[in-house]
C-alpha cells in the first residue's frame, strides 16, 4: 500500500495576514473608543415630571416611559444648561438659571436675571401657572454656586422657597449633551428597547 506523507503545516498567505492584521486594529479602535466614551459620558434615566415639557419623566426609575439622555462630566455649566445635581439622597435633573454673582428673581413667572426679563421659550405656559410658587423677591446668588430650576414650573422641587436652596457647582454631576438632546428619540428608542422591551419578551425583570 502506498502512503502519502501528510503536510501537517498551516500556510498563511500574505493577504490572510493582512485581513487579520486590520481586524485586529479595528477590534482594539472601536475597544478605545468603548472604554473612552464611557470616562467622558454618563447615561442617564429620567424619572419624574419637573422636566415637562422638555424632558418626559418615568412614574419611577423601574417603569418604562422616560428619555434617556447623556450627561459629560467635564463640561463647565452656563445659564440654560440642563445639568444633574447630586442633592446628597437623590440625584436631580435641572435646568441652570443663575450663576454665582447672578441677582435673580421670579415675578408671576417671569424671570428677571440681573434686571433684565428673560426669555424662556422652554417653559409652557401650562406649566407656569402657580402664582404663589413661581414668584420670588430678588435674590443674589452666592460665588462658587448655582440656582436651578425645573422647566415644570408648577410641579419641580428646586432651589425655590424651601426646596434644595442654591447649590455648589462641585454638586454637579454634568451637563446634558447638545447631541443626546439632539438625538434624544432615537437614544431613548434604542435604550428603552433593551432596558425594557427586551427584558419583557424574555419575561426578565427591569432595572434600570
Amino acid at each position: 500500500m502506498n502512503q502519502f506523507p501528510v503536510n501537517f503545516e498551516r500556510r498563511y498567505n500574505d493577504k490572510s495576514i493582512f485581513y487579520a492584521t486590520v481586524a485586529l486594529i479595528i477590534a482594539a479602535a472601536v475597544l478605545t473608543l468603548i472604554l473612552l466614551f464611557n470616562a467622558l459620558y454618563i447615561r442617564i434615566y429620567v424619572v419624574g415630571s419637573s422636566m415637562k415639557n422638555t424632558l418626559t419623566g418615568a412614574p419611577s426609575v423601574d417603569r418604562a416611559g422616560g428619555d434617556y439622555v447623556y450627561i459629560c462630566r467635564y463640561i463647565e455649566p452656563k445659564r440654560g444648561d440642563i445639568v444633574v445635581i447630586d442633592a446628597g439622597n437623590r440625584s436631580l435633573i435641572k435646568r441652570v438659571i443663575a450663576l454665582g454673582g447672578d441677582r435673580i428673581k421670579l415675578d408671576n413667572g417671569v424671570l428677571y436675571l440681573n434686571g433684565q426679563v428673560v426669555e424662556e421659550p422652554y417653559v409652557s405656559p401650562e406649566n407656569n401657572k402657580d402664582v404663589k410658587k413661581n414668584t420670588f423677591e430678588e435674590i443674589t446668588v452666592k460665588q462658587g454656586e448655582v440656582f436651578f430650576m425645573g422647566d415644570n414650573r408648577d410641579n419641580s422641587e428646586d432651589s425655590r422657597g424651601d426646596f434644595y436652596g442654591c447649590m455648589p457647582v462641585e454638586r454637579i454631576s454634568g451637563v446634558v449633551t447638545g447631541w443626546s438632546m439632539q438625538y434624544k428619540q432615537a437614544i431613548t428608542n434604542w435604550n428603552t428597547f433593551f432596558e425594557f422591551t427586551l427584558p419583557e419578551i424574555f419575561g426578565e425583570q427591569n432595572n434600570v
